[in-house]
């Protein structure tokens, strides 16, 4: 992650050198103060009118400066973040499908709304404000400097006591800042949790004893908020003291030097104006610096849920199914719990298989296998000739379609949701609409494929979403379709319809595995599985 973020060095280098020629003019404006009140007290009006002339100058170019350095402030920060994000979510999506769903998927959720926060919020804006605090201070520092060299000596005090307490402060809030993101998650977790679980909660009056398990957790994640401010709060304390401590330092050592003639009356304005600009930036700093070091175990754990335990490496790229799918002994378990055992089957290419059994018996771990979503324990799965686990997920992947009991819908048009968002004729689409038995459906609507389709086919049946579902595999020419009790949320008709549908499909590998089974309709497979206590049995 860390290395990303990187990437946006060049936008940072861009927006501290904006700061650097803002900051530069305005140091310069100061000096030339300076000379204007000598200047004056010695009576030379010329040389205080081209000295008021230079500021003036500078000050009208100074707009434009800040300007610029506000926008290329805008232009890091929006650069890092969104390589940060898109980072992620491309990471995300490398993880192995089983892998992520062992996982509850609030983790993720929580990594890339609260952890990002927290990355912009004190990492990012924390670098850039760290490099503003540092030209800031170089510049005062050289401003005072070049009038009161003495003042070198208390800067560099005050710049080592300063960099200690950051020091000191930076390791508990790594560790404070890394529980406050576990709480986020799993506040995250409960709450989605909750959402979907609205109407059950409000069915069986469980309204009170959500509302305390909110409250808890809510109170939880505030009070780790609290200890977290609290540690910046004596720090900051501590900090403001040490620098009025030395404001006070200078103020005094600068009238001393005045009295004694070291130094100008001019000298004397040009440090107290100049005090605030060189001790802000020291305070800045210490308060950024914990902040930053605070985030660094958020880049490991974010890191670390993206790895993937698995990493067979896969070499071979599959153009299309054009013989059969065989398992050779396969076995596989969850822990101790073996769910298939020495299986041996044959798929062949254009076969329309039916798979039952009882619940728990293995049916949705067989399917798996079939999707890559697992590797076996035991044994191998070939698909002609070749180990499915060394083809690669992608080139897999564009050759099956899943149609599943629960499908997704974009909040898009219908045909982005039967093309997802892939270039085809209108011809092919209609032809997969046709063979789905979409085709009256569309018809009937009065903006036809370019229909919204809202929050997940809230507009659309159960029927329709499954059609959609299987139009999508036409469309993408695939040649094994996967049926994951796509029925079962369906009624008889609708249901019969569909599976009438994917039978009469020529040359496509069919795999339906169901609890519900049509007996006119088991005839017209060729081959029905029944998975029982981790056997697959031919019926």
């Amino acid at each position: 992650m860390k290395k990303t973020i990187g990437k946006s060095l060049p936008f940072l280098i861009l927006a501290l050198f904006a700061l650097f020629i803002t900051f530069g003019a305005e140091g310069y404006i100061n000096i030339n103060i300076m000379k204007i009140v000598d200047y004056a007290l010695e009576g030379n009006l010329n040389s205080m009118k081209r000295e008021a002339l230079i500021a003036l100058v500078l000050m009208i170019i100074s707009f434009p400066l800040g300007l610029l350095s506000s926008y290329t402030r805008a232009l890091y920060l929006n650069k890092s973040l969104v390589k940060s994000k898109m980072y992620y979510i491309d990471r995300l999506f490398k993880k192995n499908i089983n892998e992520f769903q062992a996982e509850n998927n609030a983790k993720y959720l929580s990594a890339i709304t609260n952890d990002m926060n927290n990355i912009e919020e004190k990492y990012l804006t924390g670098i850039y404000e760290s490099g503003s605090s540092i030209i800031s201070f170089i510049v005062s520092f050289i401003v005072i400097a070049s009038v009161s060299p003495s003042a070198l000596f208390i800067g560099i005090g005050i710049s080592l006591v300063s960099a200690v307490l950051s020091a000191i402060t930076g390791k508990p809030l790594q560790k404070h800042e890394r529980h406050r993101s576990d709480l986020f998650e799993g506040y995250t977790s409960y709450v989605k949790e909750a959402l979907g679980a609205f109407q059950i909660i409000k069915g069986n009056n469980l309204n009170k004893k959500v509302k305390e398990d909110f409250e808890n957790r809510s109170r939880d994640i505030q009070y780790k908020g609290y200890v977290i401010d609290k540690i910046f709060t004596y720090v900051s304390a501590l900090q403001q003291f040490i620098m009025m401590g030395a404001l006070l330092s200078i103020f005094i050592v600068s009238v001393y030097m005045a009295i004694r003639g070291s130094i100008t009356a001019g000298a004397v304005i040009l440090i107290v104006n100049n005090l605030e600009r060189l001790m802000m930036p020291l305070m800045s700093l210490s308060e950024w610096f914990p902040k930053i070091l605070s985030v660094k175990s958020l880049f490991t754990k974010m890191d670390e849920s993206l790895e993937n335990y698995e990493n067979h490496r896969e070499t071979i790229e599959l153009d299309g199914f054009n013989g059969y799918i065989e398992f050779k002994d396969v076995s596989f378990s969850y822990d101790e719990n073996t769910v298939l055992d020495g299986v041996n089957l044959i798929l062949k290419k254009g076969e329309k298989c039916l798979v039952v059994g009882p619940s728990g018996g293995g049916k949705s771990t067989l399917l798996k296998l079939l999707r890559k979503y697992f590797n076996p324990l035991k044994g191998k799965i070939t698909i002609d000739g070749e180990n499915l686990k060394d083809i690669t997920k992608e080139s897999y992947f564009s050759t099956i379609s899943n149609v599943e009991q629960q499908v997704f819908l974009f909040e898009d048009t219908l045909r982005n949701n039967i093309t997802l968002y892939k270039d085809y004729s209108q011809s092919d689409i209609d032809l997969a609409i046709e063979r789905a038995g979409l085709k009256d459906f569309v018809l009937g609507l009065e903006n036809g494929l370019d229909t919204i389709i809202y929050d997940n086919g809230k507009n659309v049946s159960g029927g329709e979403k499954s059609r959609i579902a299987i139009a999508r595999g036409l469309l993408n020419r695939s040649d094994i379709i996967f049926l994951d009790e796509a029925f079962a949320s369906l009624d008889q008709k609708v249901a019969r319809e569909i599976e009438e549908t994917i039978l009469d499909l020529d040359g496509v590998t069919v795999v339906n595995v169901s609890h519900i089974v049509f007996k006119d309709s088991k005839e017209r497979y060729n081959k029905v599985f029944v998975v029982r206590n981790g056997k697959v049995i031919p019926n």
